[in-house]
């Protein structure tokens, strides 16, 4: 009897010694990509659907609105049928959150994480991203992804004064921004209770001191304080506002082109502006494959073009935005101040304070 249990240890040990080998050579998800990439594309691309198939589910999350999400969902499961593609909405601090607890006790089985802007730090800083150099970075400007792979986007969203032409007329309209502070706007102005690209981009231009000061200006001379850009860009074309200090630029394009709204824009100096949407792979990702497909789907032409349709400006090269008055904009002139995404999350407190105190509390 002692001598079978004895040689029954032996044979799991020696069980074991062949499967530890086996466990301990398992590849991460960012050398499974990084070998990928090694490859010709068309093998490249043969190896990773071939690879998807055996996944067969990708699963994503996006701080984009529900309008795009769908679009993306769809496009991407149409093209790629032998996925069961699943999405939800990360949408603001909890989204993000909800992301990194996950990340943090091992349970986040989302493949793909979008977030926004000023969250991209934090969220590299979790760990949640791994690397992933998809080769449709090489469509991007360097201030569109991350130089180690980490995340990349393909629009960015800038910050114009609005206003409705029925009420303002164009060669009384305010160019730039110390034109708001002109008594005759008193009480006409809003501005949105979390003007974050905005302010980021005034801290920035003018620094802490100046841009107090001008947000008390604006407080005294009759700002009204909302939530919403896009609520704003209907009540300028509802006649409700006159003038608006800070909503986004393809919203007000948009309206104007689909609803017939008397709308208008300047672009200060600066026009304040920053990336869109960060896409990146999550580190752990249980279907990589399928992970490095949608990544390189929203990167590349197909989901720029969709991106593109809802009016949003669209940052790979050679897709033109659905609207001429935002495409374009630096070849027209217009002082466009992108803020970096390394600098949004050590500007984010400050920007935030200025807000709270002097926006929400009112202390001017």
């Amino acid at each position: 009897m002692r001598k079978k249990i004895i040689f029954q240890f032996i044979l799991g040990a020696l069980g074991l010694l062949v499967i530890l080998p086996s466990l301990s050579s398992a590849k991460t998800v960012e050398e499974i990509l990084a070998d990928i990439n090694k490859l010709p594309p068309a093998e490249r691309n043969k190896q990773l659907e071939a690879g998807a198939k055996k996944e067969g589910v990708l699963k994503f999350a996006s701080n984009e609105n529900i309008e795009l999400i769908t679009l993306y969902h769809n496009a991407f499961a149409a093209k790629y049928p032998f996925l069961k593609v699943e999405s939800w909405r990360a949408s603001g601090a909890k989204g993000v959150e909800r992301v990194v607890m996950e990340h943090r006790a091992g349970k986040l089985d989302t493949d793909v994480v979008a977030v926004p802007f000023e969250i991209v730090g934090y969220v590299k800083k979790q760990g949640v991203w791994g690397r992933y150099l998809s080769p449709e970075l090489n469509h991007y400007s360097d201030q569109f992804k991350d130089r180690d792979g980490y995340w990349a986007t393909n629009h960015y969203n800038i910050a114009v004064i609005g206003y409705n032409t029925n009420l303002v007329k164009t060669g009384e309209a305010p160019k730039d921004y110390p034109d708001l502070l002109n008594p005759k706007w008193k009480g006409e102005i809003s501005i949105d209770v979390e003007p974050d690209r905005a302010v980021q981009g005034w801290l920035i231009a003018w620094g802490e001191e100046r841009t107090r000061e001008y947000m008390k200006a604006l407080m005294h001379n009759g700002a009204t304080v909302r939530r919403g850009h896009t609520l704003q860009t209907q009540l300028l074309c509802s006649g409700e506002l006159k003038v608006a200090v800070e909503v986004y630029a393809y919203r007000v394009a948009q309206l104007r082109h689909e609803k017939n709204c008397p709308l208008g824009m300047s672009f200060p100096n600066p026009t304040p502006g920053s990336t869109g949407s960060e896409i990146g792979v999550n580190k752990n990702a249980p279907h990589p494959h399928a992970a490095a497909l949608f990544v390189d789907f929203v990167l590349g032409t197909e989901g720029s073009k969709i991106l593109a349709g809802t009016g949003r400006i669209p940052a790979r090269r050679g897709v033109k935005g659905l609207y001429e008055e935002v495409s374009n904009l630096e070849e027209k002139g217009v002082n466009l101040l992108m803020i970096p995404v390394e600098q949004a999350g050590r500007l984010d407190p400050l920007a935030k304070k200025l807000i709270e105190e002097i926006l929400i509390r009112r202390q001017f």
